[in-house]
């Protein structure tokens, strides 16, 4: 059936069940309104709309994305690997010959593959992110010699085989540091997952120089410069605030016991006493992202203090006033990048809001906006309050209107002359749906079995009728999952754990969500395989993995 007719079918289907389409269109597609006036994904059956969006994506990139433009070797390569990403309003997929932004494509295509894999089981998407991260650790780390040695390159030209920085916007070698500590992360969760050394290798040699440079940092200067010519060492931004996946990579190396454990330490808490103190308090979460040659104190970007507040969710011990500094974040990006907006856009669309990026680039985005839902939507689980429930899942339906039929992402649909970006459109939008459902497992598919999220790394999942395996890679961890069925048994290497009525120990809870299904969620305080199952499973609809050929 051709993308048109289904298209069509779709919304014949819609108008059955009550929802009505507007002449209004969303990137091609026609608005559908619920009886309230506002919007509902474009996909019927709408209650599998999220986990189509995931799965179409991923199929694209598997099987749809065409080579770079030669000659070899770069023409034996897909374009993701060397080009920041293609031109919208072109009908073939054609680079944007702008840049390729490393150090946010690595970080969001590992967490964007590791959580559909967990959702899945399918490993193709982490052979394709691991093939990523092969190369551009071989083509795209500093040399010994350098006065920031072993450190990741995070930007480089468009088409370029060699990875040495974005020049001119950039000097040569120069290099964000905080997406470069982002990329230790990703390297060090790797090595979890594949226990290869030259990842972990990578990973320590990203935490030494970083704790060999922290600061104390002030209101002027952040606790690392925020760019760096790693050659020469030349201090080229002095201020950014997004330093929450460097605080991350020392605090997993410590604890799992691995490298200069009290140097990282000491570090760390220099970087904790930075977030706390500024950028917390102030507002002032600069960052230009990978592109944008900011040199400021007071420039404000919606990324960094997104990823402080996931992380505060998964780890509230970071800050004693979480509870209190979580929704005021959340208003501060509805007042900066939803209710401002560039040149015509809306800032909301048929009960959405939708979310810009930055402040000198403030058009609305995909990627932004599913960031703010899936806020929106642990936030509600936390509070209980509904207003946050209601903003998650209007916005979360806006963001299935940037793609299309065949998993083809449309980054900005107000602005059809913004490039659609690799790293936005298909790591950072698509991991952030699995928060979401952490929060709201009524939104992934009924009568099917999914890992919806775990904040560590998982490996070895596996599903059949009536059971779910893997095993975590962090000692200590809470996975959530949606199952077809309520365990009859929960082990860990065997050994049974008792049904809570909390999370506050080992074990796991569950609560019904209606015809035989249940939302799970297990607490692990040790590494080991997990097993959940029932011995009366129910029929296992065909593998999610192959749901975009439907």
């Amino acid at each position: 059936m051709s993308a048109k007719r289904r298209l069509s079918l779709t919304v014949w289907v819609l108008a059955g069940l009550g929802f009505r389409a507007t002449a209004a269109t969303i990137a091609g597609h026609p608005v559908v309104l619920d009886a309230q006036g506002k919007i509902i994904p474009w996909y019927s059956p709408t209650e599998k709309a999220f986990d189509q969006f995931l799965h179409r994506r991923w199929d694209f990139i598997k099987n749809k994305v065409p080579p770079c433009p030669g000659p070899p070797p770069r023409s034996n390569y897909p374009q993701y690997y060397f080009y920041d990403g293609y031109v919208t309003q072109s009908a073939a997929i054609t680079p944007d010959n702008w840049m390729n932004d490393i150090g946010e494509k690595i970080p969001n295509w590992f967490e964007s593959a590791r959580l559909y894999y967990a959702y899945t089981g399918d490993t193709q998407v982490m052979a394709i992110v691991r093939g990523l991260m092969d190369y551009t650790i071989a083509h795209g780390t500093s040399p010994a010699s350098f006065a920031w040695p072993n450190f990741p390159q995070t930007t480089t030209g468009p088409g370029d085989l060699e990875f040495t920085g974005f020049t001119p916007t950039f000097a040569r070698h120069e290099t964000h540091v905080d997406h470069a500590g982002d990329m230790g992360l990703s390297y060090f969760r790797l090595y979890q997952f594949t226990g290869e050394r030259k990842y972990l290798t990578n990973a320590l040699h990203i935490a030494d120089v970083l704790a060999a440079k922290a600061r104390i940092g002030t209101a002027t200067h952040s606790v690392w410069p925020y760019r760096v010519r790693m050659d020469t060492g030349a201090v080229t931004a002095e201020y950014g605030a997004n330093w929450i996946g460097c605080y991350d990579l020392l605090d997993s190396l410590i604890r799992a016991g691995l490298g200069n454990t009290n140097a990282y330490a000491q570090a760390r808490t220099k970087a904790r006493d930075f977030l706390r103190q500024f950028p917390m308090r102030t507002g002032y979460w600069t960052d230009g992202h990978t592109d944008n040659p900011v040199n400021s104190h007071t420039y404000k970007s919606n990324m960094g203090k997104s990823n402080m507040a996931l992380y505060l969710f998964d780890h509230p011990e970071f800050h004693p006033d979480w509870r209190t500094w979580l929704p005021s974040s959340l208003q501060w990006t509805e007042e900066h990048f939803v209710f401002r907006t560039a040149e015509k856009e809306p800032a909301t669309a048929f009960g959405a809001n939708v979310v810009g990026e930055q402040d000198g680039f403030n058009f609305k985005m995909d990627y932004q906006t599913a960031r703010y839902a899936a806020e929106c939507a642990r936030w509600y689980r936390v509070s209980g309050d509904t207003n946050f429930l209601e903003k998650a899942r209007r916005s979360l339906n806006w963001v299935t209107y940037c793609s299309d039929a065949e998993g083809r992402a449309t980054e900005s649909p107000y602005s059809l002359n913004i490039a659609s970006w690799w790293s936005d459109c298909y790591g950072e939008c698509p991991r952030m749906f699995y928060h979401a459902f952490a929060a709201m497992p009524e939104w992934a598919p009924p009568g099917e079995d999914h890992i919806l999220y775990s904040e560590g790394v998982l490996t070895n999942v596996s599903y059949r009728a009536g059971e779910v395996q893997f095993a975590p890679c962090n000692a200590i961890g809470i996975v959530y999952l949606r199952l077809s069925f309520l365990p009859a048994e929960v082990t860990q290497n065997g050994a049974p754990w008792r049904r809570q009525p909390s999370l506050t120990a080992e074990g796991w809870t569950a609560r019904a969500l209606g015809n035989g299904d249940y939302a799970v969620a297990v607490r692990h305080i040790r590494h080991g395989q997990v097993r959940l199952a029932t011995p009366n499973p129910k029929p296992r609809p065909r593998p999610a993995a192959n749901a975009a050929e439907k």
